[in-house]
Formats: structure tokens, sequence, C-alpha cells
């Protein structure tokens, strides 16, 4: 009897165990079709939406331009930074930010001046706010169309200065001739 008692508190513990399995096994299932079932949502809010016009160039820094194959290529990509993703807008204005850099170390002597040295510094102030903004886990819509608009405004600037720069050199070359 003794036996047959031990038998069956073991055969009901076994029964226990192959329960536990089998409902742990389908609460494993059900947390995987749960897991799967989880998507995580694609952000597809468009950043600088509103259209971009690089600044002109005066004849004369055109001219300076065609020299300044570093200068054409931060251009464009700059031009490239509209309507865009923020994953895309965090490898673009990582990519100008690299292009910016070459501009700084290959500026042609004849624009190189604090003014235009400290314009392009504004300018990598500004690329390195908006990049940071993109590399947040959420980052705030607010605040990238912000960075975005403030590193506009500084191209701009940065072009009108070379411009100045440019204008102001041919005066005073003249100047100097007519003396």
């Amino acid at each position: 009897m003794h036996y047959l008692h031990n038998l069956s508190l073991i055969g009901l513990f076994t029964a226990v165990f192959f329960v536990a399995i089998a409902c742990g096994g389908t609460s494993e299932g059900a947390d995987a079709q749960a897991q799967e079932s989880i998507v995580p949502i694609k952000d597809t809010t468009r950043y600088g939406v509103e259209p971009f016009q690089f600044p002109e160039l005066s004849a004369q820094a055109e001219t300076i331009i065609e020299d300044w194959p570093v200068f054409k290529d931060f251009k464009r990509i700059s031009l490239n930074l509209q309507n865009v993703a923020v994953e895309d807008l965090k490898f673009r204005s990582k990519n100008l930010l690299v292009q910016t850099d070459s501009l700084a170390a290959s500026l042609p002597e004849i624009l190189d001046s604090p003014i235009i040295t400290a314009r392009l510094l504004v300018i990598q102030t500004r690329l390195q706010l908006l990049h940071q903004e993109t590399k947040k886990g959420t980052p705030k819509t607010q605040e990238l169309e912000t960075h975005l608009t403030n590193l506009r405004l500084s191209i701009e600037e940065f072009v009108l200065h070379v411009n100045e720069k440019l204008e102001k050199d041919a005066l005073d070359k003249n100047r100097r001739n007519k003396e």
C-alpha cells in the first residue's frame, strides 16, 4: 500500500510537471506571437519641406568656385537637406558636416579672412546642433526645423560674405590702379 501511495505521488508530480511545462510553453508561444505583432512605427515626418534656394553667387565668386570643387559639393549636399525623413537628415547632415570641414581646410587664399572663417564656423556649429538633434531617440520636430532654418540662414550669410569680400577686394584693386 505504501508502494502504491508513493507511485501515485510520483504520478501526480509527473502530471503536474507536464502540465506546468505545457502551460509555460503555451505562454511562451503567446508571448512570441505578441512580440511579433508589435511592429515599431516608422517616423515618416518630413523635414525641410519649405524650399531652399542656394544663395546666388556673384560673377567673381563663380570664377573662384570653378577651381574649388569642395564648394560645389557643399552646395549640392546643402540643397539635399529638403523634404527628408529624420534618418536621411541624420546621414545628410553628417555628410555636410564633413564637407564643411573640407571647405574650411581648402579655403582659397583670396577668401582666407576672419569673417569668412567665422561664417564657416557658424555653419559648422549649426550643423552639429542639427546632427545632434537627429541622433536623439525621439527628435523634437520643432527643434529639427529650427536647426535646419538656422543652418540655411548661416549658409546664406556665408555666401553673402563671400560675395561682399570679393566685391570689396575688386573695389580696392580698382582704387589702387587709379592712384
